[in-house]
């Protein structure tokens, strides 16, 4: 019998009680002229997408990522929307992402690697996806004012289908959370 996989991506999740994440839900919002929105509980800064693990893969991650070495807290400024072609997506990103951010993703993809788990070649871009599926790029961007978000954990996540009177789609759950500490 065939193992069934979980698919499963590294992130930072976004605290929901803060000011500037409902102005993100706001920007959201007016995102959904152009393409499919985000749900606001799937906002996230991915770290490092997984793939479809098994449950031996899974158990590898959850206990390297126990030892991975420390990364401090960090703060993110939102303040660039933008547009990506091929996978039809419109982004929120810093133009300046803290030095701490991109090396946390490569540990993780590292880390992922070490665990046989194949990941991107492409450089790290962090952003927030707001809206998918979009066919063309929008013209003009809405002008924003930076959001700030502070990150003290970085947690596993798994993405599940979704199937329900007015809800299709997948909604990104949190497995375990790690803390980042000086």
């Amino acid at each position: 019998m065939k193992e069934k996989k979980q698919r499963l991506f590294f992130a930072l999740g976004l605290r929901h009680d803060t000011a500037d994440f409902h102005r993100l839900c706001q920007l959201v919002s007016q995102c959904r002229h152009y393409g499919r929105t985000v749900p606001p509980e799937n906002l996230h800064v991915t770290l490092a997408f997984l793939g479809n693990v098994t449950a031996n893969q899974r158990d590898q991650l959850l206990d390297a990522a126990a030892h991975l070495p420390t990364v401090a807290p960090f703060s993110i400024g939102f303040d660039q929307l933008g547009y990506w072609k091929r996978s039809k997506v419109i982004w929120l990103a810093p133009e300046t992402p803290p030095p701490d951010l991109p090396l946390l993703a490569t540990l993780l993809r590292d880390m992922a690697l070490g665990c046989g788990i194949p990941q991107e070649e492409r450089p790290y871009r962090p952003h927030l996806t707001l809206a998918k599926s979009v066919p063309v790029r929008p013209a003009p961007f809405p002008a924003i004012s930076p959001l700030h978000f502070h990150f003290a954990h970085f947690g596993l996540y798994i993405s599940q289908s979704v199937s329900q009177p007015g809800r299709q789609g997948v909604v990104y759950r949190c497995l375990r959370q790690w803390p980042l500490s000086p």
